[in-house]
């Protein structure tokens, strides 16, 4: 079975060989600029891996655990975009029908995405994530630590806000 760093490589991995992600292992929060107290009850948070789309600025964290438990990840939805847990397949798939169930309505639920990478490092999405809706000063937050860890050579604005930024300007729109 893979063990939590060896998803999280296999992961990080794909994100950047086959996606083109900026990715982030290990990326910490902290209440330095956001009040973290007030919105989790903790004064930083550590996430196994984040990433950001060079094509949308999305922002993914991706919460590595040996077995399929979904309420650990919860608590990084307010901080990105698409939030998602990282098990094993072989955990997953020796889970009774009615567990695997429970666990895939209640992610769905919060919204939290569903992946398993197998042995051979086969990653299957079992369940999307929601997009969630990010605080504009807890995304300036993130996006300034990932850019002070590594450059980001592209825009972090979100695609859906370019639109809305170009209009409120007044600028003309491409069809």
């Amino acid at each position: 079975m893979l063990s939590e760093k060896e998803l999280i490589t296999c992961l990080k991995t794909i994100l950047v060989e086959q996606v083109h992600f900026q990715t982030y292992q290990e990326l910490q929060i902290t209440s330095k600029h956001i009040d973290l107290q007030r919105m989790i009850n903790q004064d930083q948070f550590r996430i196994d891996l984040a990433a950001i789309s060079h094509i949308d600025s999305s922002i993914h964290f991706f919460e590595a655990e040996t077995q399929l438990h979904i309420k650990h990840p919860v608590l990084y939805i307010k901080f990105c975009d698409y939030c998602y847990l990282v098990c094993p397949e072989e955990q997953f798939d020796i889970l009774d029908s009615i567990t695997k169930k429970q666990q895939l309505s209640w992610a769905d639920e919060t919204g939290v995405g569903v992946i398993t990478i197998s042995k051979d490092g086969a990653l299957r999405v079992r369940l999307l994530a929601k997009q969630q809706s990010m605080l504009p000063e807890v995304r300036k937050e993130v996006v300034r630590v990932m850019n002070k860890r590594y450059r980001i050579h592209f825009t972090t604005l979100p695609l859906w806000e370019r639109t809305r930024s170009s209009q409120s300007k007044g600028e003309a729109q491409i069809p």
